[in-house]
């Protein structure tokens, strides 16, 4: 028993690693390149791979069938290697400093507002750590945003959390990932919207009625985050292959030199998988 919730703990650590550094190609060819850290030659080092967010409409026995959220129709190979996780809800309340996040979200980096959030284990803590270009979260595409375009990525760790009150953000779009060091309020402020992806260390800021400031840090920097009302926040839980079904919202990772998808994360109770 013990072994196995090992082997699941891997495979959620593998579909997570998903969310780190790379050079990617979404299901329409959008490319941006991922850097650590925003180091260009660990991104020269990382294989490419293709994300590819949609509904799963048909399982084979070594591929899956997913309409992306532009209609067309993509392919997910599946091989021994391909590991499995739940995206499950979560929320802000569960989120305390110290955690280590990823966020996906827009704007420039002095006015930062997060699309998504994901909390990671602690054993992810460190992966995919930094501020780097992302392609277009699922949160977004799903809503029918569109899948070209990008944001940016953050992984690190939160300093601090504060709640924003009587203040203005126009937004933009970017991912962070890290551990978060705190959250505080932001008032009498005006935010401009913006996309990217951001590991790193939260620790605090200010905003409009209802929204959370993150502040965090990470390798080499940090970042502040403006949380809106209603991003979605998700952990992740281990899964099997058995657990794929019809119609179940899927976030995957197919790398160019596998002959199998690195990962496979799928939506619990009609969830969409937001990165």
């Amino acid at each position: 028993m013990l072994t196995k919730k090992l082997m699941l703990l891997g495979g959620v650590i593998a579909v997570l690693g998903g969310c780190g550094q790379t050079t990617s190609t979404d299901s329409n060819t959008t490319t941006a390149n991922i850097a650590m850290g925003n180091t260009s030659a660990a991104a020269s080092a990382t294989p490419a791979v293709n994300r590819v967010r949609g509904v799963i409409t048909a399982i084979g026995t070594d591929a899956l069938t997913v309409q992306t959220y532009d209609g067309k129709s993509a392919t997910v190979p599946l091989d021994a290697n391909t590991k499995f996780a739940w995206v499950v809800k979560s929320d802000l309340s569960t989120l305390k400093d110290g955690d280590f996040i990823g966020t996906a979200t827009t704007g420039p980096d002095d006015a930062l507002r997060a699309v998504e959030l994901v909390i990671f284990p602690e054993a992810m803590r460190g992966t995919g750590e930094g501020h780097y270009p992302w392609d277009v979260p699922g949160a977004v595409a799903a809503a029918g945003g569109g899948t070209n375009g990008s944001s940016a990525m953050t992984n690190g760790t939160v300093d601090g959390q504060s709640a924003m009150t009587n203040g203005t953000v126009d937004g933009q779009s970017a991912m962070t990932n890290g551990t978060v060091d705190g959250q505080s309020a932001m008032t009498n402020g005006t935010v401009a919207q913006q996309s990217g992806m951001t590991n790193g260390t939260v620790t605090g800021g200010a905003g409009k009625p209802g929204e959370t400031k993150l502040n965090i840090s990470y390798k080499g920097g940090k970042a502040q985050v403006v949380v809106p009302v209603g991003t979605p926040i998700v952990r992740f839980e281990p899964a099997e292959r058995t657990v794929l079904a019809k119609g179940q919202k899927l976030f995957a990772i197919v790398s160019t030199d596998a002959s199998g998808a690195k990962s496979v994360a799928v939506g619990k109770d009609g969830l969409t998988p937001p990165m």
